[in-house]
């Protein structure tokens, strides 16, 4: 009889013990949804502020690259982790789908993504990027998985910026819808810190020709620049008109700037603004330097 009470006993122990696991270390989808971070801190790269403070929009349609490290009992980082670059879909509204990355339940986990995803990625710490492209991150960490699917939030960051200019003429009469404009100094490649979100910058010899003021995706580093520009064939007028100037562009902001031409010289006047990214003038001034 105490033979049995004993075996009932450890019988009750390990089946308690049991239920109390049922659910550590189960197989958990990774299911994400982000949206874009806008913020108002002027002079403070948004790329490196996790927290937001500011309006969200809806992602926009393109495929995200996510690392997803494991942050709790054997730590990973981004060269030993299973999940390098998984390949996540963002539709129009800002829907994310695919992947095929399962967690275990109880483990914690970081998630890193951008957008929009490269193919072949060597070194996530050097993703390459081009002129022209939206560059977009995020990061949320100490997600802990959990059953039936493991929900996680990206609020992602425009890494680059935007700018756009208009061309104008100091009389206020002359047309100058002929007249070109070209703007250097631009830089055509990058890398992006998968990590950090912090942009690399190289070959600054990207040139600029709208004059219309629609805006252009550039790449940034949050260092003063080294702008050239150059108006032609202006009426009347046979010389060319030229000027410079060192902006300080930040991530996550759009400039628009004012060329003015000065028809009794051959000067050029800067005057640009911080607008909206959706192209709402603001009523900060941008001096150029």
């Amino acid at each position: 009889m105490k033979i049995f009470i004993v075996l009932a006993g450890v019988f009750l122990a390990v089946s308690g013990c049991s239920k109390k696991d049922a659910h550590f270390g189960e197989q958990s989808e990774l299911i994400l949804s982000g949206r874009v971070a806008f913020d108002g801190n002027t002079g403070v790269p948004a790329t490196v502020t996790k927290a937001y403070d500011g309006h969200l929009d809806p992602l926009p349609a393109t495929n995200l690259g996510v690392y997803v490290l494991t942050a709790s009992g054997t730590p990973t980082d981004f060269a030993t982790t299973e999940w390098k670059n998984e390949t996540f879909v963002s539709d129009a509204a800002g829907n994310i789908t695919g992947g095929n990355v399962s967690l275990r339940t109880g483990t914690k986990y970081d998630i890193y993504a951008y957008a929009p995803r490269v193919a072949a990625v060597g070194d996530a710490h050097a993703v390459p990027v081009a002129h022209g492209t939206d560059v977009l991150w995020a990061e949320t960490g100490g997600v802990v998985a959990t059953a039936g699917g493991t929900k996680a939030k990206l609020a992602f960051r425009h890494c680059g910026a935007q700018i756009g200019f208009r061309l104008k003429a100091s009389d206020g009469t002359t047309d100058l819808t002929q007249a070109k404009l070209a703007v250097s100094g631009f830089y055509k490649t990058g890398a992006l810190d998968a990590e950090t979100g912090i942009l690399t910058v190289a070959d600054p010899t990207q040139v600029l020709t709208d004059a219309s003021g629609e805006r252009t995706n550039i790449l940034v580093s949050g260092a003063a620049m080294s702008i050239i520009l150059t108006v032609t064939d202006v009426p009347g007028r046979s010389e060319p008109f030229t000027g410079s100037f060192s902006p300080v562009l930040l991530p996550g902001k759009s400039y628009l700037y004012d060329v003015t031409v000065n028809m009794s010289g051959a000067t050029i006047g800067f005057e640009g603004k911080v607008v909206d990214w959706v192209d709402i003038d603001s009523s900060d001034p941008l001096p150029a330097n």
